[in-house]
């Protein structure tokens, strides 16, 4: 599957190597994935494939497994969104380390930090956070995601994504992509929360210089391409009756994005 999210232009000769040879069946290529995944954190660089060839080898070589870089690799994943990435590395994981919850019947504004996985161990546990994380995303439970992530209560979600330069930015381009795809304008106060910013002209600021298909009027945010800005500004998609949703046809094309690269 040719794409530049799967090979990057950025991508260093040595990791080619390895990922296009039998190296990347090779323990001992490990080390030099491990390194990768540190510098994709700190430059703000991104490599799924990469990422994903070690934790499959983490699967054959489980001595091998850095705690730290398999999160790492799950908060990375996070900063794509809405593409599957996170799924995608959480099913490369041991079963020992994943554990269910539902925050489906939870309205937005009251999703409450998750109970604590039944075990002591760490790891287990820090994964069971970053998939919670990674829940309020694909519920689009925005404000929620911003008060867990920086809450007084348990400190340690922000500390699961200390390491990811620009952590935040990317999640609020991740919510404007998703905007891009199933709105026609929202209110300047809901942008508000779901970005996470304290003031209009900080919305403002990103507006301008991160979706340049969309344009404020009054307290609104509307898409440039409506026609009808005033008419746009109060209303937003609705599903034709007798047509298959669009959250559905997305779910079908997300499967078959996950299959195919599970299985690169």
């Amino acid at each position: 599957m040719p794409s530049s999210a799967l090979t990057p232009s950025s991508r260093p000769p040595e990791i080619e190597e390895i990922l296009t040879t039998l190296s990347r069946y090779n323990p001992e290529t490990t080390t030099v994935l491990q390194e990768y995944v540190a510098t994709q954190c700190a430059t703000g660089s991104y490599d799924l494939m990469a990422n994903l060839a070690l934790l499959k080898l983490y699967q054959f070589n489980p001595e091998l497994m850095r705690d730290e870089t398999v999160l790492n690799v799950l908060a990375k994943s996070l900063t794509v969104f809405p593409q599957p990435d996170f799924t995608l590395a959480l099913h490369l994981l041991p079963p020992s380390l994943l554990h269910q919850y539902s925050t489906a019947s939870a309205p937005s504004s009251t999703i409450p930090l998750p109970p604590k996985a039944d075990t002591d161990d760490q790891l287990s546990n820090s994964v069971h956070r970053l998939t919670y994380l990674n829940s309020l995303l694909e519920l689009e439970a925005f404000p929620a995601f911003w008060r867990i992530l920086s809450s007084d209560v348990d400190e340690e979600y922000a500390d699961l994504v200390a390491d990811v330069t620009g952590f935040e930015d990317a999640i609020r381009k991740g919510i404007s992509k998703g905007l891009i795809l199933s709105m026609r304008s929202f209110k300047i106060e809901t942008a508000l929360s779901w970005w996470n910013f304290t003031n209009r002209e900080a919305v403002e600021q990103w507006v301008e210089k991160e979706m340049p298909e969309w344009v404020i009027e009054g307290d609104n945010i509307v898409r440039k391409d409506d026609g009808d800005a005033t008419a746009a500004a109060t209303s937003t998609l609705q599903p034709v009756p007798g047509k298959i949703k669009f959250e559905q046809f997305s779910r079908v094309i997300r499967r078959v994005y996950e299959n195919e690269l599970l299985h690169h």
